[in-house]
């Protein structure tokens, strides 16, 4: 049956990892990290590396609570795009890099060639990105060592999807207190502006997109257990619901929350602009959803591929079409 909570195992390491997040990798530490030369928090690499995370033997649940943590508070390291060999290969400082550019403080890049996944190292020109830190677009070459099948590469790219949109959920979710903490103090015309309701809605229907984001995070987190019939990864229709879901309400609370901050929403001493720069990073560092969304719809149009869809809402297998579909479905068969 599926369960849509965290895990027992994902909360607590989640809550003790926030604990220590808390302080070590505070606002202020945020831009500390930001001002210097290289975007690095040596301090909270430190941290973590004693936190035991690179050690850490766990499932995609609590894989996907560490991402969801890290963004929520704006880690200045690079670990989340680390995490997917980390689970998948039991191999650390290495980066996904199947596709866009990857951290520059990571010396090993795991790519995808036509005969399986390879770890190369890392070779490129480092840039400052707008979330300040420094990413390198990897120039593969012929060199490396093949570490995996062609399956295995599959599996790495579904989690990075989830470890991606946990992240991202994290930190808009942080972004989202802050807005509605700021409506609740703010006053214009001798009034909180959160009493306001072109404010008030903006920031419910932030609220509502980010929860259905959540939601997915741990459903697809979920689907990855063994005990739930995965492989470590999600299932690939999670897989791209869950990245497609997490860039569109993240942005929405990103552009929500500076329309409530209005013009101090671009002001540097406000901490919306530290929130919203990495938001707008990490939803284009990757693959535009878009076209894998349609060749989700379209999947879900065909009988033999809809019929094998597990977990989705409270089906256990299959998806009820509603009358719209059953009629493209009939056409596409005619």
């Amino acid at each position: 049956m599926l369960d849509e909570r965290w895990s027992s195992d994902a909360e607590d390491i989640g809550l003790a990892l926030r604990k220590m997040l808390a302080t070590e990798s505070s606002i202020e530490r945020v831009r500390q990290a930001e001002a210097r030369a290289d975007g690095r928090d040596l301090q909270l690499e430190s941290s973590l590396a004693e936190f035991g995370i690179t050690e850490m033997q766990v499932e995609a649940d609590v894989t996907a609570r560490i991402a969801y943590e890290l963004g929520r508070a704006l880690a200045s390291v690079a670990l989340v795009e680390s995490l997917p060999a980390l689970a998948v290969l039991n191999l650390g400082n290495v980066a996904f890099g199947f596709e866009g550019p990857v951290p520059a403080t990571l010396p090993e890049v795991a790519v995808r060639r036509d005969d399986g996944l390879y770890i190369e190292t890392l070779h490129g020109v480092a840039r400052r990105s707008a979330a300040g830190d420094f990413l390198v677009e990897h120039q593969p070459g012929l060199s490396g060592r093949r570490v995996a099948d062609m399956a295995t590469a599959d599996r790495m790219e579904r989690l990075m999807d989830l470890v991606d949109a946990a992240r991202m959920v994290g930190a808009g979710q942080a972004l989202l207190q802050y807005g509605i903490e700021y409506a609740n103090e703010r006053e214009q015309f001798g009034r909180k502006i959160g009493g306001f309701q072109a404010v008030a809605h903006k920031l419910v229907d932030a609220s509502i997109a980010l929860e259905g984001a959540e939601l997915l995070v741990r459903k697809a987190a979920f689907t990855a257990l063994e005990s739930a019939g995965g492989d470590g990864a999600p299932s690939p229709i999670f897989a791209r619901m869950v990245f497609a879901k997490a860039v569109e309400a993240s942005r929405l609370v990103a552009t929500s929350v500076h329309q409530v901050f209005g013009g101090n929403g671009f002001a540097m001493e406000y901490n919306v602009q530290l929130f919203s720069r990495r938001l707008r990073s990490w939803t284009m560092r990757r693959h535009r959803p878009g076209t894998k969304l349609a060749d989700l719809a379209r999947s879900m149009l065909r009988s033999e591929t809809r019929d094998t869809v597990r977990h989705l809402w409270n089906n256990d297998v299959g998806l009820p079409l509603p009358r719209w579909a059953r009629e493209v479905d009939s056409k596409a068969r005619s």
